[in-house]
């Protein structure tokens, strides 16, 4: 349930980072150049948003943390389906490697959205909770799905690729900063689960975002004609990945009521 509105509450964020959109003539550097502006701008409005969640009343943390765990059970079901439209090589076998893990090379209880879940639990967050879902976030989620499965695997590689690789370590970064210091996870530190965070925000995401960008490198090298649609990808990423968040503030985060 969203929170009431007060006058005490930070400002309205902007949805999308402000960075310059290149036109369609792309070679690799523009596009490298693209993805960096790309990424800086969205660690700035991540650290702008994330900044309330240090303040937010335990009950809206809880309902904060809760809604990105449908990030992570998404996120899985469309990377199998990337997966299933990239041909044979590089790319495909690293990112068969990253879905193996998120889903515990074999082991249930190791895939990442249970790992989540159990950090939840451990913040006290009642089981009947973990289905309630922003309706608006359900609709972003279902609209990406749909059109990873309509368009080009290049689309799918810039989505979900490096937009669910590479953005969402960038936001799980500062999200965890933030967290860290709310008073109630100071309290109860040692007793909540940590490691599905030691997991996205230490050396092993580090190094998968390395690694993925290396091998889309590769896959641009291999077919330069990719690069429109992987842009256009990664831009919708971005765009809905920001979104994403956004609405989640708008559910739990107190904003000032406009004064007339």
């Amino acid at each position: 349930m969203s929170l009431q509105k007060n006058l005490n509450a930070p400002a309205a964020f902007t949805t999308v980072p402000n960075f310059p959109k290149p036109s369609d003539a792309w070679d690799r550097e523009s596009f490298w150049q693209f993805a960096e502006q790309a990424k800086e701008a969205t660690e700035a409005l991540a650290d702008q948003k994330m900044k309330a969640l240090a303040h937010l009343p335990v009950d809206a943390l809880r309902q904060f943390c809760t809604q990105y765990r449908f990030f992570t059970i998404d996120y899985i079901s469309d990377l199998a389906l990337l997966l299933a439209k990239l041909p044979f090589g590089g790319l495909r076998s690293l990112l068969s490697q990253i879905l193996s893990e998120e889903l515990g090379e074999g082991d249930a209880n190791r895939a990442h959205p249970a790992l989540y879940d159990r950090f939840l639990a451990s913040i006290d967050v009642a089981p009947e909770r973990l289905e309630q879902r922003l309706p608006a976030n359900h609709a972003i989620l279902s609209g990406l799905s749909d059109e990873l499965a309509q368009r080009d695997p290049a689309f799918g590689v810039g989505l979900r690729g490096m937009g669910g690789e590479c953005l969402c370590q960038t936001y799980l970064s500062v999200m965890f900063e933030h967290l860290r210091v709310h008073p109630f996870i100071r309290d109860h530190e040692g007793s909540i689960d940590w490691e599905f965070w030691t997991i996205h925000t230490g050396e092993e995401d580090i190094v998968h975002g390395e690694l993925t960008r290396a091998a889309i490198d590769q896959y641009i090298r291999e077919e330069p004609a990719v690069l429109p649609e992987l842009a256009r990808g990664y831009e919708r990423s971005i765009t809905a990945w920001n979104q994403f968040w956004e609405n989640i503030f708008d559910a739990c985060v107190q904003r000032p009521r406009t004064v007339s």
